[in-house]
Parts: C-alpha cells; structure tokens; sequence
C-alpha cells in the first residue's frame, strides 16, 4: 500500500505539473544542438577551405591543447547529474592564438567529444557535450572576430585589440556552454538549488566564478607567452592549484552541507511516533537524493506469514508498509565518521545495498572519471541485527552516484532505523503502561471492574452525588450453585458459566452504573443517581429476574441463581466500606432466607450472619494473601537478648480495614477452613523465620494452634514438610496450645504432640492456669515450656495470691525440666520481679509490642539484643561465650544434663557466637525499643 505524505497539496501538483513540461523542454533543446553545431561546422569548414590550412607547427599544439581543456578538473554533483569544471576559457584562448577561428571550431567538436568519452561519458551524453561546445565555440569565434573588424587574430597579437578579443570569446564561449547546460542542471534539481548551502548567493555567481578565472588565465598565459614561451607552459599548472583547491573546497562544503541535513533529520527524528518518522524520512530522503521515487517499505514488528507488498509508484515521496516480518538482514556498521578507505565497488561493507547501474562497468585499465549513473538504489532499514524495512530511491533517468552518497544513504538510513526503533519501544510501552493500568482496575476472566475499581468509582460518585442531591446503592451479588459446577464440570466450565454471568450484569446495568468482580463468584454493582431507595430495589429484582434464567452450555442448560444484597447511601451507610459491609449481609440474609434479593435492615441484623460472610471470605483471603502477621519479642531475662518472637494475626479486610483475632478466629474454628488457615499461618511466619536465619539471627517463631488442629493426624507430615521446604530447623518453631485444647481429647493430642516432639518442635502450654489444668501434663513429657497468662502476672506486685501462683508455677515448671514465659510484662518493675523468681522469657509491651515483619526485621538489624549465628556475621568468642546456669535448661538450643537434645549439634544462643555483655544485669531490658498498642 503506497500512500502520499500528508504535506501534499497542490504546491506539490504545480511543482509536478512544471517536471512533466521540463522534460519536452529539454528534448527540443537537445533537437537543436546537433543541428546548430551541425551548422557551425559547415561554415567553419567553407572558411577554413578559403583560407587554408595553418601551418602544422600550430595546428599541433592547438589539437592537445583543446583536448585539455575539455577534460574535467573538478566533478561536483548537482541534483542527479554530475558538473564538471574544466579549463575550456584558457584551452580557448590560446588555440585562437595559435590557429585561425574557423578551424577552432572545427576542432572543439572531435577533441570534446574524445575527452568525454575518455573521462566515461556514454556516447550520447558527450555527444550533446560536443554540441553545446561547438555551438558555444562557434559563436565564440564570431563574437572575436566582430571585435577583430575582419583582421586575423592570431596575426595581430600581442595587440591589445586582439587580448580583448579572446578574452570576449572566452567569455561568450563559457556564459553560452553554461545557458545551454542550465536547463539540464535545474531539471536535476527540480527548481530549487540548495544556493543556501553554497558560499555564494547565487548559482549564477557560483558559475561565473571559473568563467572569469579561466579567463583571465588565459589571457595571462597569452600574454606571458608573448614575454617567454616558458613561462606561459608553467603559469596554467601553477594557477591550477589554488583553482583546483577552491573547487574541491566547494564539493566539501556541500557534501557537509549533506552531513548537516542528516543531523537535522535525526534531531527531527528524535521522540517522533513512526507515522512522523515516516514521514520526515521520505522528505529528508527527497532534499538528500533528489530522487523521482522515494519508496520506504516498514515491516510490521508482529511475524505474520504474508509476503512484503512491493511498490512500484513514481510519487515523489510514497510510503509502503508491509505486514511480513523479515528474515535477519546483515550486520548493521556501527555510527560515526564514514570511512575514507572503501572501494567503490564496495561502499559501506555490512550494509546491503542494492543498486541498479545503467551502463556496464568500466573495461580492465580504462580510468573511470565519473562515478557509476543508477536508476534505483536500495538500502535495508536495521534494528540491531533485525531488518525492520527498507528505502529505496528510483530515479527516472540514469543519475550519477559515488562514494559520497553511498556513505549518506547508510547514515541516513541509520538514523530512520534507530528513530523507527524508538518509537516502536516508546508506543510497546505506552500500550504496556496502558494494559497494565487497565489490568490494575480490570478482572482478566469477565473484562469487569475490580474491587479496586468498584472502590475508587464509589468514592467518587458518592461525592458526586452528595453536590447534585442524589444518591448511590450498592448491590451484592453471589451465585448459589456455582461450586456445584465448579466441581462437577470443571474450573473451565466454572469460568465460562462466570464469564455469561457478568455478560449478563453487562447488558442489565444503565449506562452510568458500575458492574465489578470481587473475586470467586461475587459480583457488585454500583447504582448512581437515585432519587429514592426504590429504585435501587428495583434494579436488584430486575438482575435477580436476569441471573435466575439457565446458562447453556454446550447444549445443557446449567440452573444458576443468585442472592442479592442491596445496601444505600446514606440510609444504610456514611462510608463505602459500611456500604459494602451491609450489602454482604443483606445478601447472606437473602441466602438463608430465600427470596433472591433482600435490602439491609440494621433491625433485623444476626451478628451470626456476619460470621457466615466472614466465612465466605477467609476462603479468598487465604488464597489471595490477606492475613498478615504481626511479632511480639520474647526477651531472655538473664541475657537481656531477644531469643524469640511470637507470631499473631492479622486479616487486612478489603473493605473493613484491619481485622483483629477475636474478630475472626472464632468463626475459623467453627467452619472447615481451619486446616488451610493454620497451613498459610505457618508458611509465612516460616518464610519469616528463614530470613532472619539468613540475615545472621537466631530467633525462634511460636505459632498457636487451635483445638481442631489436634485432631488432624496430618499435621505432623505438614509441618515438616513446611520446614524442610523453607530450610528452618525444627528447634527454631514452636507450638503453642491452650490447656483447654489439649484436654478436650486428651489420648489423640497427647499422641499428635508426640509425634511433632519427634520431629524437633517445640511445644508450649498457653495461657497456663486459666482453665482446665492438669498437672499430670507436666509430667507427660510433651511440653517444652509453660507461658503463664498476663491475667496472674499483671498482679504480681499487688496481689499475694496471683504473686504465689507466679511462683508457683516457675517452680513447677523447672522441676519438670521446662521453661516459663510471662506475658503481659507491661513495667520494669514487673520485669525485675520476675528475675528475681528466676523466670526464662518474658513478652509484654515493656519489652515491645507486636510488630509487622518488616519492622521487627529492621529493629533486629538495630539492636544488639538478638543472637547472631556462629559464621553469619562475626567469630565466636569463646572467652564470651556465657555459662550455663546452674539449673538444667532445654529452651532453643540449650540440653538438660544427661540428655541429648533433639537439634544436637545446632548452635543455639546459649551455645554459640551470640554472648551476653558484661555488666548487663539479669532484668535489663533489651535496646530501645518502640512502643506500640497491646496487641
């Protein structure tokens, strides 16, 4: 597909209309050249038989000399052609010195035509060459001798009526040639001579600039000759130099004139979308190569199996764009400077350039003066080593190409490939950044809104509405029987029963309101502009009627229902997140009581409805990483280290914020979800525990456990399948159960505690002396310490009673080889008392509160209180390494005496690099630490 440029317009018809007139312009000048100089010669011959022939003495030189004279000193490319400057003014003056005019003329026409093909004219070309001379010549020659008044030139010299005479034929000969060839030399530059470029005004000036010199050296030769004859052979090589240099100055300035043009194109190039570039390139390439044709073929980034679309259009700037990907084009040269030492047979080595010569090489041993004249010349387009299109230049008629354009077409098409190549990456990543803003808002299965979304428009439309007096609703919906397909057809079939199902909330929406997937098979939709809570209820029993039709699939028609939950603002709600709240329970109350859609009545609430719904969403919270963990230190009071951390949770509600223990756990523990809950719960505080090791710190994790979670016989399998997966010893986790737990079925979780000590957990007894204790446990060698419950220890110092149990307990517990841990330790008071009864572990807000993980993480890195690791980060001591105490201990890391512990060989805090400082007394406090609500 060939398309113009957008800049076309009828400047551009004109302009076309004026190239198709140049060319009949130019076939009828090049009619009448022959015929003129066909008719010079005559005359000359009649004139030269009349008089008669010269002597040979200057008829011999006069033939060399005007052969000389024709032959190209300087070539400059003008357009599509060549110009070549020569001395033809000097070679004109002294043969009128040396022969008469007549025979001048009858010499311009064999020496120029032999010159021209000699410098690799084609005959046609230094024909019509010939012809512009000799019809050039001749009036030269008449121009002479009306100056003469009928005397003999060469006779009357050195008269200086006969110096003006040569130097007006010199002048008329050179300003004739020039007119003659101008026509030409515009039709290659199709009206519009870059004279901006050049160090002159004009091309008018720029051409008489040699005519005059050329001139004026002859007449200088001429007049040296008549002084010494060698003189005069040595003066034109001497004036040929600064001649010859000043030209080639003028070819430099315009071939930079063309480095130019291709830093502007890049700077044009630079941040441009590839319709831009495409469109900048094909007018570069028509100032740069003044080409006929200008044909840039794009290839589309996508492989597709179509082939390239060729164009063959004689538009002056046309554009194709082809659907192929290409095969891998040879290696691109890298940018910079052309180089100076290619042959010109082979330009630029790497690049594939094609060209379409239209005359053969030149023979073995023949000097080639002119450049290879082309008709076409192609050049591939490069990404790296990927060709992403090509630009080829056609030309209607055979234009002359050197080495010069070779070079600019690769740098050229260089730049056009790196500018085509940007945008390509600027436009994939905007679409990216696009897709991805899109996806952030959007659910991939259904192409609805997501929670995301459905939150960010509620906000906005419920402002909207509180300025113009309306309201919002928002609707619940959850199907009834989708897990039945979900399980019995498959995921697939679940997916397209979802994807029919939020087609259908599609079509049933107006065009304002917001239809969403929460997740699973919960939808909502948002219902703006209402005047009354009516028409919200009427927009719930409509998508009711929708949903309750059948979904066919494959022919099977699947029943599938839905409840709805209807909550408005600000009846039901201030807030998006009530709104959401009271719209879920509507729909759970419309679920157990049947009708399809029911509206929130604050009257009729069941709190036991809201636990069902908390229910239905801990499944995805599980799934979707919405519980989190918080960490309490545990602090060792006779080092003052931290020795381990408790891990509490969390659940980070969507729509109800953060979510505490009591206000969940409670439901888990009554539904099936418990197994999965105590599972994600472990992975984390696991993945947890890992990085920490990693980072150097010995710490444990205690995880709690709930009553259902001992009558699962599996649970041994997975917490050490969890540990090894995340390479944590089993030393380092601890299990913590109420006493009420482990007493509700006394011979299975004796027997699951068991079997967890086999494996190397740790087992704690929580909350000890709050409920159904027997002290048969301590002695049943399942536990590994005992946590006395913050109710006993808050009331140490001013209750005797609480103060005895405390006591107590301590004493008990070390008596059966186990540790104790105070909670609650809320002063320092509190912690030295403790001390004082020889308690292990204390946890409380004076020794810091629960804190999220990268919190806890940064503040080990800060204190010097937790235990580093033999080899993490520092040698071990063994002069610091701090002594056992006198009483037998177990607790992370440290043996009873006669015992061997179940993670031997393990260093602990007790045993390795980790050391207590001297000085520190047994209740210090760790390092600063923040302070933060009880958990």
């Amino acid at each position: 597909m060939s398309t113009k440029p957008p800049s076309a317009s009828s400047d551009h018809a004109t302009q076309g209309d004026e190239r198709s007139r140049s060319p009949r312009s130019l076939r009828a000048l090049y009619g009448v050249l022959p015929l003129t100089s066909a008719a010079a010669v005559v005359v000359a011959a009649l004139y030269a038989a009349r008089d008669g022939r010269p002597a040979w003495d200057a008829l011999a030189p006069a033939l060399p000399v005007c052969v000389l004279g024709q032959l190209p000193v300087v070539i400059r490319r003008i357009g599509r052609n060549l110009d070549d400057l020569n001395l033809g003014e000097i070679s004109l003056i002294i043969a009128l010195a040396l022969v008469p005019g007549p025979w001048v003329v009858l010499l311009s026409l064999p020496t120029t035509l032999g010159a021209h093909l000699v410098a690799g004219h084609r005959p046609l070309p230094a024909l019509l060459r010939a012809a512009v001379v000799t019809t050039s010549t001749g009036a030269a020659v008449l121009a002479a001798a009306a100056v003469m008044g009928g005397r003999d030139l060469p006779a009357a010299l050195p008269d200086t009526r006969a110096f003006a005479a040569v130097a007006v034929a010199a002048m008329v000969c050179g300003i004739l040639t020039w007119l003659l060839t101008l026509p030409s030399t515009f039709a290659a530059t199709r009206s519009r001579w870059p004279v901006h470029r050049m160090p002159h005004d004009s091309l008018a000036i720029l051409r008489m600039q040699p005519i005059v010199a050329n001139t004026a050296l002859g007449l200088l030769v001429l007049a040296a000759a008549s002084w010494n004859p060698v003189v005069a052979l040595a003066l034109p090589l001497a004036a040929a130099g600064p001649g010859i240099g000043h030209y080639r100055r003028l070819r430099s300035l315009e071939e930079r004139g063309h480095w130019d043009e291709v830093n502007t194109a890049a700077r044009e190039l630079a941040d441009a979308d590839e319709p831009t570039v495409v469109m900048i390139a094909q007018r570069k390439a028509e100032t740069l190569f003044h080409a006929d044709s200008t044909v840039l073929t794009i290839w589309s980034p996508v492989p597709t199996d179509t082939a390239p679309t060729e164009s063959t259009s004689t538009d002056t700037t046309s554009a194709t764009t082809d659907q192929r990907a290409p095969a891998t084009a040879e290696r691109h040269p890298s940018p910079g400077t052309p180089p100076e030492d290619v042959r010109q047979e082979d330009p630029l080595p790497g690049r594939d350039t094609r060209r379409q010569e239209e005359r053969q090489p030149a023979p073995p041993g023949r000097r080639r003066w002119l450049p290879s004249r082309i008709r076409e010349v192609s050049a591939p387009l490069l990404a790296g080593e990927e060709q992403i299109g090509v630009l080829t230049l056609g030309f209607r008629r055979p234009t002359a190409w050197r080495r010069h354009e070779e070079q600019v077409l690769a740098a050229f098409t260089q730049t056009v490939s790196r500018a085509l190549a940007h945008a390509r990456l600027e436009a994939h990543a905007r679409q990216v950044a696009e897709e991805q803003a899109h996806d952030a808002g959007h659910d991939w299965l259904t192409g609805l809104g997501n929670r995301r979304l459905l939150m960010a428009r509620a906000a906005a439309e419920m402002r909207r509405q509180a300025e113009t007096g309306r309201s919002v609703a928002l609707v619940m919906i959850d199907l009834d029987r989708f897990k039945i397909i979900n399980d019995t057809l498959g995921h697939s079939a679940g997916d397209r029963v979802l994807q029919a199902v939020a087609e259908r909330l599609r079509r049933g929406i107006r065009a304002d309101d917001v239809v969403a997937r929460l997740g699973g098979d919960e939808f909502a939709v948002l219902v703006t502009g209402i005047d009354d809570p009516a028409q919200a209820e009427a927009t719930a029993a409509e998508l009711a009627d929708v949903l309750c039709r059948d979904v066919v699939m494959d022919g099977i028609p699947l029943a599938v229902e839905a409840s709805l939950g209807v909550a408005c603002h600000p009846q039901d709600g201030s807030t998006i997140e009530e709104l959401l709240k009271h719209a879920d329970i509507a729909m759970y109350q419309a679920k157990h009581s049947h009708p399809r859609w029911r509206r929130f009545d604050a009257g009729s609430h069941d709190p036991s409805l809201e636990r069902l719904a908390l229910v239905a969403e801990l499944r995805s919270a599980i799934s979707g990483n919405e519980l989190v963990l918080n960490y309490q230190p545990q602090v060792e009071l006779r080092t003052g280290r931290i020795s381990g951390v408790e891990a509490l949770v969390r659940w980070k509600h969507p729509r109800r914020g953060m979510l505490t223990p009591e206000m969940f756990v409670p439901a888990i523990e009554q539904s099936g979800l418990v197994q999965d809950f105590t599972k994600a719960i472990l992975e984390q505080a696991l993945v947890a525990c890992a990085g920490w090791r990693a980072s150097g710190f010995d710490i444990t994790v205690s995880v709690n456990l709930s009553a259902r979670n001992l009558l699962n016989t599996e649970l041994p399998g997975d917490v050490a399948k969890l540990l090894v997966k995340h390479d944590v010893p089993a030393a380092a986790l601890t299990l913590e159960i109420t006493e009420t737990a482990m007493m509700s079925d006394k011979r299975t979780a004796y027997r699951l505690l068991g079997k967890l000590r086999e494996i190397g957990v740790r087992i704690a007894v929580d909350d000890f002396g709050t409920g159904f204790s027997s002290l048969t446990m301590l002695q049943e060698r399942i536990l590994d310490e005992v946590k006395v419950d913050q109710s006993f220890v808050r009331k140490l110092l001013v209750e005797q009673g609480d103060a005895a149990i405390v006591s107590a307990t301590i004493h008990l517990a070390h008596t059966h080889n186990l540790q104790v841990v105070a909670e609650g330790v809320e002063t320092a008071e509190l912690m030295a008392a403790l001390a004082a009864l020889r308690c292990d572990f204390v946890q409380g807000l004076h020794t810091g509160a629960a804190m999220p993980l990268p919190e806890l993480t940064a503040y080990l890195r800060a204190s010097e209180s937790a235990p580093r690791q033999a080899g993490r980060h520092e040698r071990p001591d063994p002069a610091a390494v701090p002594q056992a105490a006198p009483r037998p201990q177990t607790r992370r890391g440290l043996t009873s005496p006669g015992t061997q512990p179940r993670d031997a060989g393990r260093p602990g805090p007790e045993s390795g690099p980790a050391t207590r400082r001297e000085g520190v007394p047994r209740q210090a406090r760790p390092g600063p630490l923040r302070r933060h609500p009880h958990r």
